[in-house]
C-alpha cells in the first residue's frame, strides 16, 4: 500500500473512532434519564468494549509515533557537504 493510501485509510479510521466516541456519549443519556430497559444496559456494555478497543489502538499509535520520533533522532545524521577550495564565490 502506498503511503498516501495508508494515510487516507488511517484518517478514515480516526474519523470512525471519533464518531463512535460521540455515539458512546449519546448512549449515556438513557442512564441520565433513568430509563432501565435491558437494551440500554447492552448498549452501554457494547460502548465500553468499543471504547477499550479505541483506547488500545490509540495507545499503540502513540507508542509507534514516539518510537519513530526517537529513531529519527538517533538515526544516521547527514552532515553538511564539505567546502571545496576554489569555488567560494563570496570573496568577489
Amino acid at each position: 500500500m502506498t503511503p498516501e493510501r495508508e494515510e487516507k485509510r488511517e484518517k478514515r479510521h480516526k474519523l470512525i473512532e471519533d464518531l463512535f466516541i460521540l455515539l458512546c456519549i449519546a448512549s449515556l443519556w438513557p442512564v441520565v434519564l433513568g430509563w432501565t430497559e435491558p437494551i440500554y444496559q447492552y448498549l452501554l456494555y457494547a460502548a465500553l468494549a468499543g471504547l477499550i478497543f479505541i483506547f488500545v489502538r490509540r495507545v499503540r499509535r502513540f507508542h509507534a509515533a514516539r518510537n519513530a520520533l526517537r529513531d529519527a533522532e538517533d538515526g544516521p545524521q547527514i552532515d553538511p557537504a564539505p567546502k571545496r577550495e576554489g569555488t567560494d564565490h563570496s570573496q568577489n
